[in-house]
């Protein structure tokens, strides 16, 4: 999401970072893995095949994926919707989010298929 405009912007850094502290990520080469993705930009190959990996996991029924599953993919989508405002908008004058932040939302959205959530797609058409 966050190199949806083709730069990571100071805040949503930040809120990347912070997320992946609150969630114990960056420990095991976890904060060096997050700052290299935050430092080069994805190739849109990477981003579908990393989306098709992270709804297999939400998919999955085995021990190895508990932690994944529906609520996993809105929570995701929401801090997906968190970053995309985090740099935007303008004493709340102008929307947060521009074309590409919106159109990566809606591309997000898709590629987990979130088959409970119609009000999730409503939110990014």
């Amino acid at each position: 999401m966050a190199w949806a405009d083709g730069k990571i912007q100071s805040q949503e850094r930040k809120l990347i970072m912070g997320i992946a502290a609150d969630r114990g990520l960056l420990k095991h080469g976890g904060q060096a893995t997050l700052e290299y993705w935050l430092s080069v930009p994805p190739t849109d190959a990477q981003l579908r095949t990393n989306l098709r990996i992270l709804n297999e996991l939400c998919r999955r029924q085995d021990q190895l994926c508990e932690e994944f599953n529906a609520d996993s993919e809105q929570l995701l989508l929401a801090w997906c919707q968190d970053v995309a405002d985090a740099a935007g908008g303008l004493l709340g004058l102008r929307s947060a989010r521009d074309a590409a932040e919106a159109e990566a939302l809606k591309k997000i959205s898709a590629a987990l298929d979130i088959g409970s959530a119609k009000n999730w797609r409503a939110l990014f058409a």
